[in-house]
């Protein structure tokens, strides 16, 4: 019983943990404009291959201290094919958010990361036609509600109002990319249903990064050899940024063990509902950090959200240990 409590508040607080010092690692990274360099460090495919080379050892590390009964090399023989699809939606729908925020601002980024819980559950219904149940809905749609009170209170006391924001070209690049995480999420809870032997997260965690690394790196070297070349050219310059990015790397591969663990063990729509609670509170964390006021409308979105997470917490211990039921949640962010 105990244990039962305590695995989940491990797997969350890890989750939590790893991504808020990631989430204020990434500020500086990403919007800095750094000294010797006179721009801002945005290479997405280079900070995606450097995250996934510190996380496939990481996930190798990870793997050998599970010892799973389903080794490494049956694993790759049965699913690389799996594992290359869902790396490639993955490797994909980053650069298409990366890209978003030159057409929107990063409120309406922010807001539309927080809401993929709506994008996972429609690629479980249309694509997979995997029953949902009713209390599964609702929560998604209270906990979105609430991430969209929150958000859209912000965007209305923040500092700008900027037209680009409400460019069709970024909600479309948005929005591809949300569909993307959410096929990329779903085909993660289908592999783990389907497969004839018991796979780890740590299995997901080494073959994805390892295909993240190809499809970055041939992407690169094939069309954007100047990514590479500037990427390079800023790191000799600015050696501050090879920290920044190092240390992200670091957090964000803890984070994706205990992600792959929480995936595992709870499935992902449970995933999901940690990883967008979790966004809403780094930007808590940002306005603490950076001093920026809360209105009353925000209180009421975080409120919402909490009741949200009570109800999928109460439902999840009503329902116990049926497995049918876990297998049709879709995850996170």
């Amino acid at each position: 019983m105990i244990n039962d409590i305590l695995k989940p508040v491990f797997a969350v607080g890890g989750i939590y943990c790893s991504f808020l010092t990631w989430a204020l690692l990434q500020e500086p990274l990403n919007t800095k404009v750094w000294p010797n360099s006179g721009c801002t460090f945005q290479l997405p495919c280079i900070v995606a291959l450097t995250q996934a080379c510190v996380a496939m050892v990481c996930g190798l590390l990870y793997l050998r201290q599970k010892r799973p009964v389903y080794t490494l090399s049956s694993f790759w023989k049965d699913h690389y094919k799996d594992m290359m699809m869902i790396s490639l939606s993955q490797a994909v729908a980053a650069p298409l958010a990366s890209y978003s925020l030159s057409y929107v601002d990063f409120l309406t980024y922010m807001l539309a990361k927080s809401c993929k819980l709506l994008p996972v559950l429609m690629v479980h219904l249309v694509i997979y036609r995997t029953p949902i149940p009713r209390t599964k809905k609702l929560v998604a749609v209270i906990v979105t509600l609430g991430i969209t009170i929150f958000t859209l209170d912000g965007k209305k006391t923040g500092a700008k109002k900027d037209e680009e924001s409400k460019s069709v070209l970024g909600f479309v690049l948005l929005g591809m990319s949300l569909f993307l995480d959410g096929l990329t999420n779903a085909k993660q809870d289908k592999l783990f249903q389907n497969a004839k032997q018991k796979i780890s997260g740590a299995h997901l965690m080494f073959a994805l990064n390892l295909f993240l690394i190809m499809w970055n790196a041939l992407y690169m070297l094939l069309w954007d050899r100047n990514q590479l070349s500037k990427g390079v050219q800023m790191l000799h310059a600015d050696p501050q940024i090879g920290r920044y990015l190092l240390a992200y790397a670091c957090c964000g591969a803890v984070g994706q063990c205990f992600i792959f663990y929480t995936l595992e063990k709870y499935g992902s729509l449970v995933l999901v509902m940690v990883t967008v609670t979790r966004k809403m509170v780094s930007m808590l964390l940002s306005i603490v950090v950076y001093g920026h006021s809360v209105s009353v409308q925000q209180w009421v979105g975080i409120l919402i959200v909490f009741v949200g997470v009570v109800c999928e917490a109460t439902a999840k211990k009503g329902k116990g240990k049926q497995k049918n039921v876990t297998a049709s949640k879709p995850k996170a962010s």
